[in-house]
């Protein structure tokens, strides 16, 4: 089943159609979700997934999923 990532404004950004990896719309491969964060390609952390948010260093909202 993908799961569909929107903005703060509501726009559409990203999916996963594993829970595992997060793509871009266009399919760019973000990061990989790992113990409750989510990191980039490289290894390093992005945020962390709180309830259907992926949340920032700072704890600010990057996505959100219905």
């Amino acid at each position: 089943m993908m799961t569909k990532y929107y903005d703060l404004s509501g726009t559409y950004k990203a999916y996963s159609n594993d829970g595992k990896n997060l793509f871009s719309e266009s399919g760019e491969h973000i990061g990989y979700f790992m113990n409750g964060f989510l990191y980039n390609p490289g290894g390093a952390a992005i945020g962390h997934v709180r309830d259907k948010k992926i949340l920032d260093k700072k704890g600010q909202t990057l996505y959100y999923t219905a």
